[in-house]
């Protein structure tokens, strides 16, 4: 009998032991589908901001599409017959009609320019893999009525604005005998000239609007076409927001600045001087600032993440960490405490304040108020340690001829604490990002707003590091990368073309 006892209780636990492994491999399997699914969704929305920092006139895919039989491919939604894609993915429907280099561009000319390789694109994260597709569709605005007036009639055609959808397929595991399926994501980007032409704001008609706003109004426009007699300039009331990258190239003196190939690590460039002075390194003269440019960083091999490198914008001796793992640009903290947009230091000020300016503005260029710096940091050999970036915003005024020209920088001051500058902080005693670059925004609200910058006039960002609250020697900056565009993104009614 206690053999049969023994036996039966034998099989009632390997049934109970059966039933618990059952649940815990459903429960791991689902674990790692949802895990898979977010990595997905998050390269989904990291793709769709990087497309974001492209120029407006860019988003257009390179070549064509072609279309896929099975329903569990991004590509099935694709008509090859007119060659539109379905918006709508279950049941399909709603297509509208792709943006390509070669497509019709409003009826007059043919659209050139685009950049965006419509995939697959490989990727691979850990143990999940999988493919990128990316699309760029016309849509029509609803809101802005085409106009029988010609000259009135800034919505003309289905071709108003632009939508992004990126859509991530996974690689089945080895154990799934079914194809997976796929997750997107979709996102609007306005035309800034048709943004800047026509109001947002309820009734509030634009200066470049179809309405009528009395005789000031009247005033105003016909004084603004004046004066900008090329059509190319929004100079409407609605805000919409223009972008200035951070890039690694010093800013030019003729007030045309080309972005310079970044063929490797290079010593700090010292940005204490004017445009005039030209790149120098060292602290024994200042040198140009480096520049604030309209287009996002190029990115030559979309599908190949270590093509470009990443690179040291700082590889003089005393920058050097153990080991020599740094990247991107170390900003070292002053010897006080508190922001100091002039360094106090005499010792290697240039690495303690990084400054960029923009060209001359072609035109006034009005700031709404708002600016909101991106920008990407870690800590040096994801040590931890907590770290506040100083920030400051400053308009650039010239006076003199070739070398001697003299620079004034006017600050612009923190609407919330009467400063002239804005902080990013780690919360308390926690760690700056450690185990990677990562994407951190300050939002800046200028006091007085809102602030115009005159022609000839430059905007300025410069970037230090509170000693006071980093305990750290330095907080490294990672710009003009197409995986880190570091930028500003300042709110204005005036955008200028293209972006």
């Amino acid at each position: 009998m206690t053999l049969v006892e023994v036996l039966v209780a034998s099989i009632i636990l390997a049934l109970a032991a059966m039933a618990t492994f059952g649940v815990l491999a459903a429960a791991t399997r689902n674990a790692q589908r949802a895990q898979a699914t977010q990595i997905a969704l998050d390269k989904a929305q990291e793709e769709i901001e990087k497309l974001h920092t492209l120029p407006y006139s860019k988003l257009a895919l390179t070549g064509l599409l072609a279309h896929a039989g099975s329903p569990r491919n991004p590509n099935y939604r694709y008509r090859e017959a007119d060659m539109k894609f379905a918006l709508q993915r279950d049941p399909l429907g709603h297509y509208v009609e792709i943006v390509r280099n070669g497509g019709p561009l409003r009826g007059n000319g043919l659209i050139t320019g685009g950049v965006v390789t419509p995939g697959p694109i490989t990727f691979e994260e850990g143990d999940v893999s999988g493919e990128l597709y990316r699309y760029v569709v016309w849509r029509n605005d609803e809101q802005c009525p085409e106009s029988e007036i010609p000259s009135e009639d800034f919505c003309p055609g289905h071709q108003d604005y632009k939508q992004i959808i990126v859509a991530v397929k996974l690689d089945a595991p080895v154990s799934q005998k079914s194809e997976g399926n796929y997750v997107e994501v979709q996102s609007k980007v306005m035309n800034p000239e048709t943004v800047a032409q026509r109001s947002t704001q309820g009734t509030d008609v634009g200066n470049g609007g179809t309405g009528e706003g009395g005789e000031q109004e009247e005033e105003e426009r016909e004084k603004e076409e004046e004066e900008d007699s090329t059509g190319k300039y929004g100079t409407g009331k609605a805000i919409t927001g223009q972008q200035f990258f951070l890039s690694d190239t010093p800013c030019s003196a003729t007030g045309t600045t080309n972005r310079e190939e970044i063929a490797g690590d290079h010593l700090l460039h010292n940005t204490l001087g004017t445009c005039a002075s030209g790149p120098q390194t060292g602290q024994s003269r200042p040198g140009a600032p480096d520049a604030l440019v309209f287009g996002a960083p190029p990115d030559p091999a979309p599908a190949d993440e270590l093509n470009p490198l990443l690179y040291d914008y700082s590889s003089d001796s005393y920058l050097e960490p153990t080991p020599d793992t740094d990247k991107g640009v170390q900003i070292l903290h002053d010897d006080s405490a508190g922001c100091n947009y002039v360094p106090k230091s005499s010792v290697h000020p240039e690495a303690k304040v990084h400054r960029w300016v923009s060209d001359p503005m072609p035109r006034a260029f009005k700031m709404s108020g708002t600016v909101t710096l991106e920008f990407y940091s870690r800590t040096l050999n994801e040590a931890s340690y907590p770290g506040t970036v100083c920030a400051f915003l400053f308009i650039r005024r010239e006076v003199g001829a070739s070398e001697s020209i003299m620079a004034t920088d006017v600050m612009l001051e923190n609407k919330e604490t009467g400063k002239r500058f804005w902080t990013y902080s780690s919360q308390g005693n926690e760690s700056w990002p450690r185990t990677e670059w990562t994407k951190l925004r300050l939002t800046m609200n200028i006091a007085g707003a809102p602030k115009t910058i005159e022609p000839t006039e430059r905007l300025g960002v410069a970037l230090s590091v509170d000693a006071g609250t980093t305990p750290a020697d330095a907080i490294p900056i990672m710009y003009d990368h197409p995986n880190y565009p570091t930028r500003l993104e300042v709110d204005t009614t005036t955008p200028f073309e293209g972006n």
